[in-house]
Order: C-alpha cells, then sequence, then structure tokens
C-alpha cells in the first residue's frame, strides 16, 4: 500500500501535534525558561512545518505554502540548536536563525511556482542541515551531552543533519526529478527522518529538561531538612572534590558506610516518621563524632537506609575506630518513640581507605558499601574494615 503525500503529512502532523503538546503542557507546569522557549519554538515550527506542506500538496494554487513550511524546518533544528546553547549558558543566536530562515523562505518566493515544489530547494536542505549537525555538535560538547538522553538527542540530530546533507548534495549534482532525490530519499522517506527526530528529540527534551529543574532545586536546597545529611546532588560533587583536595596534599582519606538496621520494620510496626526518625538519630550521633572541618556526610540516593561519611586525614585503622565508637554511641543512645516507649539502635558499618583503593572515590564508596554488606549479613551491629 503507498501513501499520498497530503496522508503522510497528516499521520505526521498529528504524531508532532501530541509530542509538542506533551512537552508545552509540562513546561507550563513548572515555568519558562530560555531553554525552554527555544525548544518549543522548535517543536511548534515541526508542527506548522507539516500543515504548511499540508496545505501546498492539498491545493496547487497554496504553492507558496512551501515557503513557509521550509521556513519552519529550518527554525525547527536552528530552535534545538540554540536551546543546545543556552542550556550551556551561552547567547541564543537568533538573528542566525531568522536569517536562515528567511533565506528559506525567499528562495522558493523568487523560483515561483513554475520551478515546482522544489524550486530553491536547496536554501531549505542547507538550513536544516546546518541547524541539525550544529546542535548535535553543542550537545555533544556542552552540558546537555553529560546526560545520557542528552548524547541519544545529539546522535538523532547528527544523523538528520547528515541526511539532510545528503539530500544536499543530491539536489545541486542530480537534481530534485532524479530516481535517488524522488525515490530513496523522496517524502516518505524524509518524513520517518522527521518523524524519528521529533519523537526522539521530544522525549529527550522533556526527561532532560525535568532532570535540569530537579538538580537546580536540589543545589539550592544541598541538605536534607529532615536529616541534616547533604542530598546526592551536593554530596556527591563536595565528596569528589575533598578527595582531590586530599589528594592534593597526600592527606589519608577513609570512607563508612553507615546502614541503620530494621528501619523497615520500624516503619511497619510503627509509622514512617519513626524509621527517619531513627535515621535523623544515627547521624546526629555521626555528626557529634566527626570532625565538622574534615568530614562529609551524605546520601547517595534518596531514599534507603544507608548515608556515606568521608573522614579526611584518617587513615584506614583510625575510620576503623571511628566507625566503631559510632556503632557504640548508637546502641548508648536510644530512640524516644511516641507514647513514651525506647527503642534502642543497631548499626552495620563499612570502612575503606585511600590505601586500599587510591584516591578513587567510586572505589572506596564500592569498598566501603561491600564492606557495610557484609557485616549486616553477618549478624549486623558490627563494623567491618580491612584491619
Amino acid at each position: 500500500m503507498t501513501l499520498d503525500a497530503s496522508t503522510l503529512y497528516l499521520v505526521s502532523l498529528t504524531v508532532i501535534t501530541l509530542i509538542a503538546t506533551v512537552f508545552v503542557l509540562e513546561v507550563a507546569s513548572r515555568g519558562r525558561t530560555p531553554v525552554d522557549l527555544l525548544w518549543t519554538l522548535a517543536l511548534t515550527n515541526a508542527v506548522t512545518t507539516a500543515v504548511f506542506y499540508l496545505a501546498a500538496s492539498a491545493n496547487e494554487s497554496l504553492w507558496w505554502f512551501v515557503a513557509l513550511g521550509n521556513a519552519s524546518s529550518v527554525i525547527t533544528t536552528m530552535a534545538m540548536w540554540n536551546g543546545v546553547r543556552a542550556d550551556d549558558g551561552r547567547r541564543p543566536l537568533l538573528g542566525v536563525t531568522l536569517g536562515a530562515a528567511a533565506v528559506a523562505a525567499l528562495t522558493t518566493l523568487v523560483a515561483g511556482p513554475a520551478a515546482g515544489e522544489w524550486g530553491g530547494g536547496w536554501a531549505v536542505l542547507l538550513g536544516t542541515a546546518a541547524g541539525a549537525l550544529l546542535g548535535g555538535a553543542a550537545a555533544l560538547r556542552g552540558s546537555v551531552g553529560r546526560h545520557r538522553l542528552g548524547r541519544v538527542l545529539a546522535g538523532v540530530l547528527l544523523l538528520v543533519g547528515c541526511y539532510y546533507l545528503l539530500r544536499l548534495v543530491v539536489y545541486l549534482v542530480a537534481g530534485p526529478g532524479s530516481p535517488t532525490f524522488a525515490g530513496p530519499m523522496g517524502t516518505s522517506t524524509t518524513l520517518i527522518v522527521l518523524l524519528v527526530l521529533i519523537t526522539t528529540a521530544g522525549y529527550c527534551m522533556v526527561v532532560l529538561r525535568i532532570d535540569d529543574v530537579h538538580g537546580q532545586e536540589a543545589r539550592q536546597h544541598p541538605f536534607d531538612a529532615r536529616t541534616g545529611l547533604r542530598t546526592p546532588v551536593s554530596f556527591v560533587p563536595a565528596a569528589l572534590e575533598a578527595v582531590r583536595d586530599a589528594h592534593r596534599a597526600g592527606d589519608p582519606l577513609a570512607v563508612v558506610v553507615v546502614t541503620v538496621e530494621g528501619r523497615d520494620d520500624l516503619a511497619t510496626a510503627f509509622q514512617p516518621a519513626a524509621a527517619e526518625a531513627a535515621l535523623a538519630s544515627v547521624v546526629n550521633s555521626a555528626r557529634f563524632l566527626a570532625p565538622p572541618s574534615a568530614s562529609l556526610a551524605g546520601r547517595v540516593e534518596d531514599t534507603g537506609d544507608t548515608f556515606e561519611v568521608l573522614l579526611r586525614g584518617f587513615t584506614g585503622a583510625e575510620g576503623h575506630v571511628w566507625a566503631e565508637n559510632l556503632r557504640r554511641r548508637v546502641l548508648r543512645t536510644p530512640l524516644a518513640l511516641d507514647g513514651g516507649g525506647r527503642l534502642r539502635l543497631r548499626v552495620s558499618l563499612g570502612v575503606a581507605s585511600d590505601a586500599e583503593t587510591g584516591y578513587d572515590l567510586d572505589a572506596l564508596r564500592a569498598l566501603a558499601t561491600r564492606r557495610a554488606s557484609e557485616a549486616l549479613a553477618a549478624g549486623g551491629n558490627r563494623a567491618l574494615g580491612w584491619y
């Protein structure tokens, strides 16, 4: 079964409109930033591109809608590129975008209806390819590329850019009436490529913006109000910097992973607030024992029974002594429950030092986590280290 151009454009319009609507609604639910506005512009122009081409294919007298569709196509990829620039804190080049779109529209209008739907088509192919290639390259270089879906977005933009660049070469060498341009690189193939671009890009954009907003909120609130621990977003960068500083200074370093035992039972037997109070009680004991200027305490995950303490200036043996002191203090500090009851808490601890792993935070954390798990499996209420 072969679908005509109008049907293909209608299907594309439906899918692209749904994706653009999801993105716009997500943006509206949390406020707008320059990145949001530029990516909304990109998805909106993807919709108008399909609308203009659909109108032109339905009525030959509306040939000039092709010019509008060409301009919208260029703005789509150029706006994606500018959104990536804005995400990196760089100034969006809106003048370049509008200039490229104007050239794409004018070349079609100058060619006139006698030149057919591809009159002056080199401009839209070049502009769309340039926006996609620039956007993909910028995404790989900038902060977007540090996110897994950011790399997916970059890859899709680069593939689309290469596709349009190849179409441009075929257009210039063989002409728009050639079997290659009208067949394998014709309307059907191009619409599939565009659907892949918009579907993938829309999903990536939504997730990237949500993660970025959550990250900004976490950076504004680096500590958990319930426990006083650093949040994952603030703890890991601070710990990495502390490890680098200790390495430069040649100071010893120890990481202690603390697992509060029985929190799930507390939540079941009493209430979730009791489990949070148990964690906060253990954190207070750790804060009492740890030197404020040479320690960091935080969580790598927002939930769970575990937190981590980085102790700068502590050897493995000293870290193990500190862990034992914490275990004893927790035992001596029962948790007060609603109704007047008191509950004795227990912890399992794992200790790792730079003497074992070097100044590698991931390796330190992994070793300490494994030892804390072994301590819990061996019956709990103990600290395991190298010594």
